[in-house]
């Protein structure tokens, strides 16, 4: 669990760097070209994610969609739901509240 909180914070930090390096990008002299999600998963695979256009299911158009969000959304929202799901919770004691 400690695990999952601190990769979830690692990866909300990483998040808040690749917004800056967009808004940056974006106040630039030249064209905006944001740093979207298929353009990581590029970096870190080694190749470009399979996007074929002709006979698509619902789970394709998801993937694309996804690989068409900016960067730092798509980690941003896996950091979050990581620390979420790994948070420390309070232990409920049901013998000691039934029996007051």
């Amino acid at each position: 669990m400690v695990f999952g909180r601190v990769m979830g914070w690692l990866l909300i930090g990483l998040a808040v760097i690749m917004a800056s390096a967009d808004a940056v990008l974006a106040l630039g002299p030249t064209e905006y070209a944001g740093i979207i999600t298929a353009d990581v998963v590029t970096l870190l695979a080694g190749h470009a994610p399979d996007t074929a256009e002709a006979g698509r299911s619902l789970i394709d158009n998801i993937q694309a969609m996804v690989m068409d969000t900016p960067a730092w959304i798509a980690v941003g929202l896996m950091g979050v739901s990581l620390s979420m799901a790994c948070r420390k919770r309070q232990r409920v004691r049901r013998y000691a509240q039934i029996h007051r």
